[in-house]
């Protein structure tokens, strides 16, 4: 990949490199003199090897790409002495060492180490590392990359990353393994498949305790040490094979339905193509997307009769519930379901869904296949009259400005034995927090508290973000809180259970200087989070609360705002951040915010406004920007898909939907209108909020808090199979609690002493499992059909 201009196909094969193969074979001039040395190498205590160094080493490998960085640099020093290796022999350019590895050298067989796919800084000399110059006299500085990445170590990195989660990629990655962590590891199988390196290498090869002789077990540790070891076996049959492109998964995930992978990085040249495909004879592509492409009945509007103030936040609570906070801090509680279409299958299908004459063909589809057949059915549920929920302040109940909107997050971990929903929001307007336990299917508040001074000034804006098992990543599950202030300062919360709630933050972070924070986000996979203020955005370790960097707005040159009027008429720009609280903190490392440009005439007169997403990258370093339609206003929540491929951006008319990316930054994909008719400019309908469920991972339905206290929910491909498996589970697990619940009021009356109370209960548990099987296979009128027969058959 390093001799292309451009960059390339990503679905061609023969610009990959061949996995299932060690860095040793793949050179077959090379290969033929390891297999000589490891067949006519002969010693009585050293067994015959392929490669006399190795493809994992502390020094040769760890050190040597990542000299750049902290703390690999001092580390490197130490190993030379106190100071950097010859200049020739340091990490300086990309296609030199893949020449090297692949080449004649036989003591070159690097693999590379993670950072080659989640972190560009390791090409860049941001240190000013004084590295030396090499004997042609170039001073060493930052990596020389590949032409094809145009001297961006963030899109070198990208399409590095692509690749890797590419399907041909996955295709031969079970080989990979079987050769580091698998069955080709050792033994036969390794011999095969050319893999066989010195025998200190290995796990456990040398039992170092046992050797007496201190300086041969000091000598034998450093050996091991510097030359590297293979990690420990870990299978021991061939590793299985990834189910290609989910063909036989009806739920996608959210980036699949955006098609984010599946048009390689150069495909876009093939669009104009795409039109006269009937006259080449190719087969027809199509363009599905899951709002834009979707029916009339994917989607359903709940309004209310009068015009309400707006709902400000939303959260899908369960498989069937919604619960909303709007502008004065009201909550409102919503019930849905999905009604599928009934539709007659003239042959069978598989469990997965897949028909039978479909299976040859089912990665080809037409659009209307794509949709789920059916519709909402959806109410909003009014609470008891006695006791309206609505959190302990908000700016209007307060007396505050009546354009501010109320400051509240919820959490998408159920707590409380997985019944309530964590609500936190501002506690008096003064810097009080309140934490709140509310039950979305009573509407009910369940539990409140208030910490008073959690901060000097009004709590401005609020992030959550689940932890542990609630994000997918195994541990204690939770809440990670991030809370910012109009005092300048941030402060970090840990919630893990509704028993017992902290009353002091973990962190508190700085590095605003008393300007107000408009907006926070925390991202508790990556392990940072980031504050906004007016003019400045700061990156914090979550761990410890450390700043790790900052940055200002970017430049008005790199926002291209001279193209957008007149540039002999303007005098001046300035940019800040926009005083939202839309900001976001991608999985793939990238920040998503909002920046406001002023233009000024030379008569120091405002000419125009605008309005900019920006796209930086963890580093500060600014990667592109995207204009946004003056009528849309200034978004209000922007969020992140569950794998950081794309950012949701709710704002005017609707959501939008953009791709995060190093090489088509913040690029339009999607919009999801909130409303089909025209509206006043002055009146236009909003998107406030959006969250995607039940499941984070694989969404079938989304639902859009919009102004004048409307909710509009979405659904998503693959909710149909979702929704039948949630009413089969559902249907099954009531019929065996009804069947066991008289077994055991039998056991109460019949007494303990003969046991037979007991063994009565037994009999509902076995019969209430029976009527549970029964029903998951034949449905309740199968189960009941198998009931009425037993009867009338006694």
């Amino acid at each position: 990949m390093d001799v292309y201009e451009s960059i390339p196909d990503l679905k061609d094969r023969s610009n990959f490199r061949d996995l299932t193969k060690p860095m040793g074979a793949l050179n077959p001039n090379r290969l033929k003199d390891f297999i000589d040395r490891f067949e006519t190498f002969s010693d009585p205590t050293i067994p015959p090897f392929m490669y006399g160094s190795h493809y994992s080493t502390s020094a040769g490998v760890v050190l040597h790409f990542l000299v750049r960085l902290h703390p690999f640099a001092e580390l490197h020093r130490q190993l030379q002495g106190g100071h950097f290796d010859v200049a020739d022999r340091l990490f300086s350019s990309i296609p030199r060492t893949w020449a090297m590895c692949t080449g004649d050298s036989a003591a070159e067989v690097k693999e590379l180490t993670p950072e080659f796919y989640c972190n560009p800084m390791f090409l860049k000399n941001s240190n000013k590392f004084k590295l030396g110059s090499s004997q042609d006299g170039e001073v060493m500085g930052d990596v020389t990359l590949p032409p094809w990445a145009d001297g961006s170590p963030e899109k070198f990195v990208e399409v590095m990353r692509d690749a890797l989660e590419s399907d041909i990629c996955t295709e031969m990655l079970p080989g990979w393994i079987d050769l580091i962590f698998g069955r080709k590891q050792q033994g036969p199988e390794a011999i095969k498949a050319h893999n066989v390196f010195f025998y200190l290498t290995y796990y456990g090869s040398v039992d170092v305790a046992s050797i007496e002789d201190e300086a041969l077990r000091t000598a034998t540790e450093l050996q091991i040490a510097h030359f590297g070891q293979c990690p420990m076996q870990l299978f021991f049959r061939s590793h299985i094979n990834m189910i290609m492109n989910g063909k036989n998964r009806q739920r996608l995930l959210f980036s699949h339905m955006l098609n984010l992978y599946d048009i390689s990085i150069n495909e876009r040249d093939l669009k104009d193509s795409e039109q006269n495909n009937e006259e080449d004879g190719l087969t027809e592509i199509y363009k599905v997307l899951p709002f834009s492409s979707a029916p009339t009945s994917h989607w359903v509007h709940l309004g209310v009769p009068l015009k309400t103030p707006p709902l400000v936040s939303v959260r899908l609570a369960g498989p069937d519930r919604i619960i909303a906070v709007d502008a004065q801090g009201i909550f409102h509680c919503f019930r849905w379901a999905w009604k599928p279409e009934q539709i007659a299958v003239d042959n069978w299908t598989d469990k997965d869904g897949v028909s039978q004459d479909d299976e040859e063909n089912i990665g080809i589809k037409r659009p209307e296949d794509f949709f789920d057949k059916g519709c909402f059915v959806a109410q909003r549920e009014l609470p008891s009259f006695r006791s309206l929920p609505r959190l302990p302040y908000s700016p209007t109940a307060g007396g505050s400005s009546n354009d501010r909107l109320a400051t509240v997050s919820m959490s998408k971990t159920l707590f409380a034995g997985r019944s309530s929903i964590l609500v936190l929001s501002d506690g008096d307007g003064l810097g009080a927090l309140a934490v709140q336990l509310v039950d979305p299917s009573k509407g009910t508040v369940k539990g409140e508290l208030i910490v008073p001074s959690v901060h000097s000034c009004r709590v401005s804006c609020i992030a959550m973000d689940p932890i542990g098992t609630s994000a997918g990543q195994g541990g204690v599950g939770g809440e990670l809180a991030i809370i910012g202030s109009d005092d300048g300062g941030a402060s970090i919360w840990r919630f893990i259970s509704s028993q017992y709630l902290p009353l002091r933050p973990r962190h508190r972070l700085a590095g605003h200087h008393g300007s107000a924070i408009v907006a926070v986000a925390v991202n508790s996979t990556l392990g940072v989070c980031s504050t906004v203020s007016r003019n400045k955005c700061c990156i914090h370790n979550v761990g410890n609360g450390t700043m790790l960097r900052s940055f200002t707005p970017p430049s008005s040159d790199k926002l291209g705002l001279l193209s957008l009027s007149n540039a002999e008429e303007i005098s001046r720009t300035e940019t800040c951040f926009a005083e939202t609280p839309a900001l976001c903190l991608s999985l793939k490392g990238f920040i998503v915010l909002v920046c406001k440009s002023s233009i000024f005439s030379k008569d120091d007169l405002l000419q125009q406004e605008v309005v900019t997403l920006q796209q930086f990258s963890l580093e500060g370093v600014h990667l592109g920007s995207r204009v946004i339609e003056s009528w849309r206003g200034i978004p209000r929540k922007i969020t992140a898909t569950v794998d950081g491929a794309a950012v949701i951006v709710c704002c005017g008319r609707g959501v939008t939907i953009h791709k995060v990316s190093t090489i088509e930054p913040l690029e339009f994909i999607d919009e999801w209108q909130i409303s089909e008719d025209d509206f006043d400019m002055d009146d236009l309908p909003a998107a406030f909020d959006i969250d995607f469920g039940p499941a984070m991972l694989r969404p079938v339905v989304a639902a859009a808090a919009c102004s004048s206290g409307v909710l509009r929910l979405h659904a998503l491909p693959g909710i149909t199979q979702w929704s039948e498996a949630y009413a089969k589970g559902t249907v099954s697990q009531a019929v065996g609690t009804v069947l066991a619940k008289p077994a055991k009021k039998l056991k109460n009356v019949v007494g303990k002493g003969f046991g037979l109370g007991s063994r009565v209960v037994g009999l509902g548990k076995e019969i209430g499992r029976e009527a549970m099987s029964d029903v998951k296979e034949k449905g309740v009128g199968g189960f009941l059909g198998n009931v009425l027969r037993k009867n009338l058959a006694k």
